[in-house]
């Protein structure tokens, strides 16, 4: 099992981006994550240049907001960005620049993001939503925690559909390389959660089909993490989410267990549903080789007391408590 394309190092890309920007020149997070192939990169380009290990051997004073403000600095204090800007020989009114005048977007980029987009893209002519020729009988559950940024627990909960209790149980730890950015969690979580799976096979613990914490075809380009882990493991997976991604759905005064259609345009992506009472939302959507009935259906049958379905919920504890465990383990 694998996803045939080679994950790219984002960070090195963005550095390499910052190092371009020339003495008496700034630019934008915006221009920056344009030039990483995709605007949903902005928030974390913000934050990546506030990490002293980066601010200290980059001009990352050089970046500024879309407006000309000069935004945050890694010092906490935007006069020392403005001060280094002005030794450059920019000028700075109030705590903005003109830029009009300033302003530097003339990368050499790949854009590897682009590249990303155009991979989710291409899996979607690989997509099956088709109704299981059987109900399914075991549902496995998979989530992520995290132990820092750059680390992190997958859980595996395998649970029997006609008792919803949990069969059997494993986690696996390991390092994650790209960071978080909306739309490509997949590229983020996949690598760990095809491993998961080459492990659970391994055992004999596959189960008919998988739910995922996140989307399947509730996706921007259609292709959330729950599709592409079915195309890429060639299993039938659900996205079960806690944040509506895409879409739109009217929630006002729905009942316990209603489900209402997600929609773009006249294009059904899937349901948001009412799992409890006094809880919050979630939102489901077949990922692969599944029908958005049957979707709904297991995860209505598979609902117990929480928030989440079982699988997931005991995806998410099982990973949850290692984390907890290591965390503990190294304090």
């Amino acid at each position: 099992m694998d996803i045939d394309v080679e994950i790219p190092d984002l960070p090195a890309a963005l550095r390499d981006l910052i190092a371009q920007i020339p003495p008496g020149r700034v630019t934008t997070y915006g221009a920056l994550a344009a030039a990483l192939g995709s605007d949903s990169a902005n928030r974390w380009v913000g934050s990546f240049v506030l990490d002293p290990l980066v601010a200290t051997t980059l001009p990352v004073h050089r970046i500024v907001r879309a407006a000309g403000e000069l935004g945050l600095y890694y010092t906490g204090d935007a006069a020392d960005k403005c001060l280094q800007l002005q030794s450059e020989g920019i000028e700075v009114e109030k705590d903005r620049i003109e830029l009009s005048r300033w302003f530097f977007d003339d990368f050499q980029a790949s854009q590897p993001l682009r590249t990303l987009s155009a991979l989710q893209e291409e899996y979607t002519k690989r997509l099956q939503l088709t109704r299981p020729a059987a109900r399914p009988q075991t549902v496995g559950g998979v989530d992520l925690s995290y132990i820092t940024d750059e680390k992190a627990v997958a859980g595996y909960a395998l649970i029997d559909v006609a008792t919803r209790k949990l069969l059997w149980s494993t986690t696996l730890t390991a390092k994650v390389a790209f960071p978080y950015i909306p739309t490509f969690l997949s590229f983020r979580e996949l690598p760990l959660l095809l491993r998961l799976l080459d492990q659970v096979r391994l055992e004999d613990r596959m189960p008919d089909l998988v739910f995922v914490d996140g989307n399947g075809v509730m996706h921007n380009r259609r292709m959330g993490i729950a599709s592409m882990l079915g195309i890429a493991a060639d299993v039938a997976t659900v996205g079960i989410s806690k944040k509506l991604l895409c879409g739109h759905v009217e929630t006002d005064d729905m009942a316990h267990r209603e489900a209402r259609p997600v929609v773009d345009g006249e294009e059904v992506l899937g349901m948001a549903l009412k799992s409890r009472n006094s809880s919050k939302l979630i939102y489901v959507s077949p990922g692969h080789r599944i029908d958005f009935a049957t979707a709904l259906e297991v995860t209505q049958s598979l609902l117990a007391g929480h928030r989440l379905p079982e699988p997931t919920h005991w995806a998410d504890k099982l990973s949850r408590d290692e984390v907890r465990r290591i965390s503990a383990a190294q304090t």
